[in-house]
């Protein structure tokens, strides 16, 4: 039991031997995971230790508790800082208790406002230990966080989140002269995308500056690995079927912890995503987020929804933009809902199989059995060595049919073709430009020469007179483009049987 006097019994926090955990990892925690936390409601030294060493001192000081200064949190800072305590107790084997100081027991964690006249001292805490102060948390009624509501996403709110970070073990990532053999994280890891107990605000490109545009609204990948050491994992958070929904109404900063069950991740929003599956991976969901320098957007936006370490989430549902879905080692269903969405694997093509369904394709590794995945609305599948796109009824079909009837068979098996077809179709043009735009590249001039040329293709030789006349009529009359005429004997079934369209939509068609 904590006391204004005496500290609760901590223990020693002994390296994981993993430097991502070890680089957070303070010397002592709680023993008891039945952690309790207080508001104080007086500075008397009644309710707090003025024993030098192991309390705050002399009373007469000017310093926290005993300023004009040290009062207690506002009733909706009280609200927020115990949502904060929330996001902790989500993801690690604690549970927070609410006590109601009296001169005999307060909080193992006590929070107040204090004073420091540097105003970019937002707040400052104590970790664990054997002193009365161990896991105080001091509010500087100098900083912004006296003038700004700790909503999550604001600044505050992440501060206040990194301070629970400490009171319960967690120390700076960083280099600190003061402990210079202590573990610290590279610098592509110590920033605040990757934990809440770095100073160090950088999107993935290295760009640094000295703000986020929404701040993290739990604790981050690298914060959830070491608090689970610490203390265990909370395996009763999320453990069933649960689907995390996502739209464009709504700013996302957060960490997925979830427990078990068969999950989803799912957007319904309408711009471009990347949603990652893998543990640890990073997903970039709904509005944007930056790292930001004085108010200004710095660089590429970060990824702004991450999934823990040891999570397993099975499916993702995308929106109706442009999207890339990644899947994990388990079976993912992985649906790209409307637009063009790829999936990319991070192997060679030849370590899976291929095989078309009734609603779209499934992807079986041979080297893991328990990793088949089901890909619905999905238009392009990336491996490490190869591309396809697999919408034969939509964009790669067209393209396909019109190599073949206006460049012959064997253009199907030119990569580089295929990609540009897809580009252009991609992009806009709808099949008869596409056409246009294909006998164009021909660099054929008359009617005569792209007839000619259409039912070669077509047929192994050449029209005579009276079948290609009809046709060049058509064109010189202007009753059908050329892109039209090509559309046409791209959809005849000489040309479909020509280039196997039913076997490409049973393997897809490479493309650069």
């Amino acid at each position: 039991m904590t006391t204004p006097f005496v500290s609760s019994s901590v223990t020693d926090i002994h390296p994981a031997n993993v430097n991502a955990i070890d680089s957070l990892l303070g010397d002592l925690r709680w023993m008891n995971p039945a952690i309790s936390y207080s508001f104080p409601i007086s500075n008397s030294p009644f309710f707090w230790s003025t024993q030098p060493g192991f309390g705050y001192g002399s009373p007469f000081g000017d310093g926290e508790p005993w300023s004009n200064a040290a009062k207690p949190l506002t009733s909706t800072d009280q609200v927020n800082f115990e949502h904060a305590l929330q996001q902790w107790a989500n993801v690690a084997n604690v549970n927070f208790i609410k006590l109601t100081e009296t001169t005999d027991e307060v909080g193992d964690i006590r929070a107040a406002y204090s004073e420091d006249p540097e105003t970019s001292t937002l707040a400052w805490s104590y970790l664990p230990n054997f002193g009365a102060w161990a896991g105080d948390i001091w509010i500087n009624t100098s900083s912004l966080l006296n003038r700004q509501e700790w909503d999550p996403g604001a600044a505050s709110f992440k501060t206040i989140l990194h301070e629970i970070g400490h009171a319960l073990g967690l120390k700076h990532p960083f280099f600190d002269p003061e402990n210079d053999t202590a573990a610290t994280l590279p610098a592509d890891l110590d920033n605040t995308i990757h934990t809440l107990m770095s100073y160090t605000y950088a999107n993935l490109q290295g760009d640094q500056g000295n703000d986020f545009s929404f701040h993290p609204t739990t604790p981050m990948v690298l914060d959830i690995a070491a608090i689970q050491y610490i203390y265990g994992a909370n395996m009763n958070y999320h453990a069933g079927n649960d689907t995390y929904s996502y739209d464009d109404a709504n700013t996302y900063h957060e960490t997925i912890w979830d427990a078990g069950g068969i999950d989803t991740m799912q957007y319904t929003g309408a711009l471009p995503t990347l949603i990652d599956l893998n543990p640890a991976g990073a997903s970039l969901i709904g509005q944007a987020v930056y790292v930001q320098s004085d108010v200004v957007n710095l660089g590429s936006s970060i990824p702004n929804v991450w999934i823990a370490d040891g999570v397993t989430i099975e499916n993702a549902m995308a929106g109706q933009g442009d999207d890339v879905l990644i899947g994990n080692n388990s079976s993912n269903t992985l649906d790209g809902g409307p637009g063009i969405d790829i999936v990319v694997v991070d192997s060679q093509r030849n370590q899976y199989t291929l095989n078309r369904t009734t609603t779209g394709y499934t992807v079986t590794d041979h080297t893991n059995s328990g990793n088949q995945d089901t890909l619905m609305a999905v238009e392009r599948l990336e491996f490490s060595d190869t591309e396809l796109a697999l919408d034969l009824d939509g964009h790669a079909g067209q393209v396909a049919k019109l190599l073949g009837a206006v460049f012959g068979t064997a253009a199907i098996a030119n990569q580089e073709y295929v990609g540009i077809g897809l580009t252009e179709a991609d992009q806009g043009l709808n099949y008869e430009q596409l056409g246009e735009f294909a006998i164009n590249a021909t660099g054929l001039k008359t009617s005569d020469e792209v007839v000619t040329l259409l039912w070669d293709n077509l047929f192994g030789s050449a029209p005579t007179e009276a079948e290609k006349s009809p046709y060049v009529k058509l064109l010189d009359s202007g009753q059908i483009s050329t892109g039209a005429l090509a559309v046409l004997a791209a959809d005849s079934g000489a040309n479909t049987d020509n280039i196997n369209l039913v076997g490409l939509m049973q393997t897809g068609i490479g493309f650069i």
